[in-house]
């Protein structure tokens, strides 16, 4: 039987139906948390994707959870603190992905990481996330720094970790593990399709037109750093 969708289904924060039946009284599981807790950033992205930063309120996202603004305050304190915990939620799978990077083949590793972060840039959310940051990104400075810190260091400070790990294993050509060359990576592979959907284009719709965009691109880095992808090893008679 296909599990109920919790994002569809209020929440009687008295009294949490989590699976669709009381909680027994006492204090709630960890289970049980967490599960609130996931439940609870999954209506706060809807609704800032749908209305923007400055038109949603916390209010309104108690509302929408049949929560109480306590229950959101205990765990974030703030509008942007919220905000922040929505993006962390979004992208934990890539920056899981970026803490385990392997610098054994440190090119291969580049090219996973670029790929996932092509496929993360064209979800419908992380568009949302965007268009938020450039629209409300000036008038919250504040906001803006604290997302650049959350996520776009991790992500630059990794490519340059593999950039550098490459170039030491002589993968690439010396000179280019620095700042630049990440920067350049970074948009060669999301620039323009990023650019593309936020103004409404229809842009690389399927897995086959992405998978084909991304390999010419990471063809043309190679060529411009003078990559040299790792040779198989031997496979044991």
């Amino acid at each position: 039987m296909p599990r109920p969708d919790k994002s569809a289904r209020p929440l009687d924060m008295a009294n949490p139906c989590l699976h669709g039946r009381k909680r027994r009284c006492g204090r709630p599981t960890s289970h049980d948390t967490e599960e609130l807790d996931q439940y609870l950033l999954e209506i706060a992205a809807g609704l800032f994707v749908q209305h923007g930063y400055a038109g949603t309120s916390i209010d309104q996202i108690a509302r929408k959870a049949s929560a109480s603004k306590q229950t959101l305050y205990r765990r974030y304190p703030s509008k942007e603190a919220l905000f922040v915990a929505v993006i962390m939620d979004l992208t934990g799978s890539l920056l899981q992905a970026m803490a385990e990077i392997s610098l054994k083949d440190p090119l291969e590793e580049l090219r996973k990481i670029s790929r996932m972060k092509l496929e993360f840039t064209l979800r419908p959310e992380a568009l949302g996330i965007y268009r938020i940051l450039i629209s409300d990104g000036h008038r919250h400075p504040s906001l803006l720094r604290q997302v650049v810190e959350a996520i776009g260091e991790p992500f630059h400070n990794a490519f340059i970790r593999l950039l550098r790990a490459a170039e030491q294993q002589g993968q690439i050509e010396p000179g280019h593990a620095d700042d630049t060359t990440a920067h350049l990576l970074t948009g060669m592979i999301t620039g323009w399709p990023k650019d593309n959907c936020l103004c409404g284009e229809t842009t690389l719709e399927t897995s086959e037109e992405r998978q084909a965009y991304f390999e010419h691109a990471w063809a043309f880095f190679l060529r411009a750093v003078g990559g040299k992808p790792r040779s198989p090893e031997p496979q044991p008679v």
